[in-house]
């Protein structure tokens, strides 16, 4: 059952390394026949998110103890950031669009798991 909720937290994780830095870095447009890749090197914010994504995302896999204490500090920064913008963006007469309430579900989702018991006690290395 532990070894589901790691592979799940990866899962997570993975989805948000695509759903977020990916579709912000890597941009695919179609022309005609050709599809070309633009990579954008302007947001360095999205690259140290990457960078943590993935290191939280080898952490977890080796089952290290500082990948736990760093996917638990980095989705609540996260969620913290996101709230306070969502707040203020929209209210209840206008909610967010579909892929805002995916990362914070994803986010959400994430932390709820890291929190379980046993997944800290897991992660000893």
């Amino acid at each position: 059952m532990l070894n589901a909720r790691f592979f799940i937290a990866i899962a997570l994780a993975l989805v948000y390394l695509v759903a977020v830095p990916g579709t912000s870095l890597i941009r695919a447009a179609v022309s005609g026949d050709a599809l070309t890749l633009r990579v954008s090197f302007g947001t360095p914010m999205l690259w140290l998110s990457t960078a943590i994504i993935v290191l939280i995302i080898f952490g977890l896999w080796k089952r290290f103890a500082w990948a736990w204490w760093l996917g638990i500090a980095a989705a609540g920064f996260q969620l913290v950031r996101m709230g306070l913008w969502v707040s203020q963006h929209y209210s209840l007469s206008r909610l967010p669009g579909e892929g805002t309430l995916l990362v914070l579900g994803l986010l959400v989702a994430f932390l709820v798991l890291m929190l379980l018991p046993g997944m800290r006690m897991a992660c000893r290395r």
